[in-house]
C-alpha cells in the first residue's frame, strides 16, 4: 500500500479553501489545512499561521515536512482606496498575496514537492475600484508563477485565474454585481467553490505533467468579454 499524497492548502477556512479541503480529503489525500486562527476541520491537520509575518511560508512548510502539492489560496482581498491606503496596508497585502506564496513554493521544492498551484483572479488583468492593489498583487503572483516554473523545474508551478465564485447566497448579498456578471459573461453564471476545487484536483493529475508556468482561466469566459 502506497502512502497518501500530501497537500497543503492555505486559506482553508474561506469559501474556496473549505471546498478545496473537502475535495482533496474525499479524493484520499492527506490534507494540511492552513488558516490565520486555529479551527477544527475533520479529516485533516490544521496549522494556524499569520502569513503577514516574515518567513511565515517557510515556517509553515517546516511543520509539515515532505509535501507533494501546495495550493496558495490564502489572500488579502480587503477593499483599499488608492488615495488612502497606507504603506503598511500595502506591504501587508503583498506580504500575504505574493511573498508568503513564494516562500511556501520555494520551501516546498526543498522537501520534494512536485507541484504548486497559485489561486489568481481576473482582477490581475482588470482590477475593480478599491481592488487596484489586490489586482496588482495577483499580477505579481502570475508573474511569479511563470518565473518560478522556470527556475524551480522540474517542480511544476501553475496558477488558476478565477472569475466570480460564490455560493447560493451571493446573489442576495450582491445583486448588482451578480446581475452585471451574469449579463456580461458567456456562461451567464458564476462558479461554485466545488467547481473550483474539482478543477484544482484535476490539475494535480499526471495528465497535466507537461503543463508548467501556465495560467489557467476558470472564469466562465470572462476573458472574452470587455467588462462587467
Amino acid at each position: 500500500m502506497t502512502d497518501k499524497q500530501k497537500v497543503l492548502i492555505t486559506g482553508a477556512t474561506g469559501l474556496i479553501g473549505s471546498a478545496l479541503v473537502k475535495r482533496f480529503i474525499d479524493a484520499g489525500w492527506e490534507v494540511f489545512a492552513h488558516g490565520r486562527r486555529e479551527v477544527s476541520i475533520p479529516g485533516c491537520r490544521f496549522i494556524a499561521a499569520d502569513l503577514i509575518e516574515a518567513n511565515s511560508g517557510e515556517k509553515l512548510i517546516s511543520q509539515i515536512g515532505k509535501v507533494d502539492v501546495v495550493i496558495n489560496n490564502a489572500a488579502d482581498q480587503s477593499v483599499r482606496q488608492a488615495e488612502s491606503i497606507t504603506s503598511q496596508e500595502l506591504e501587508n497585502l503583498f506580504r500575504v498575496n505574493v511573498i508568503a506564496a513564494s516562500e511556501i513554493i520555494i520551501a516546498a521544492k526543498k522537501v520534494g514537492a512536485r507541484l504548486a498551484l497559485n489561486i489568481s483572479s481576473i482582477e490581475a488583468r482588470t482590477p475593480r475600484p478599491g481592488h487596484e492593489f489586490y489586482g496588482a498583487s495577483k499580477s505579481a503572483l502570475e508573474s511569479l508563477t511563470r518565473s518560478l516554473a522556470f527556475s524551480l523545474a522540474p517542480m511544476r508551478v501553475n496558477a488558476i485565474r478565477l472569475g466570480l465564485v460564490g455560493d447560493e447566497n451571493l446573489a442576495h448579498k450582491w445583486p448588482e454585481g451578480v446581475t452585471s456578471w451574469n449579463e456580461n459573461v458567456p456562461m451567464h453564471r458564476y462558479a461554485t467553490p466545488d467547481e473550483v476545487a474539482t478543477f484544482a484536483l484535476l490539475l494535480t493529475d499526471s495528465a497535466y505533467e507537461f503543463a508548467t508556468g501556465a495560467i489557467f482561466d476558470f472564469d466562465g469566459g470572462k476573458s472574452t468579454s470587455p467588462g462587467w
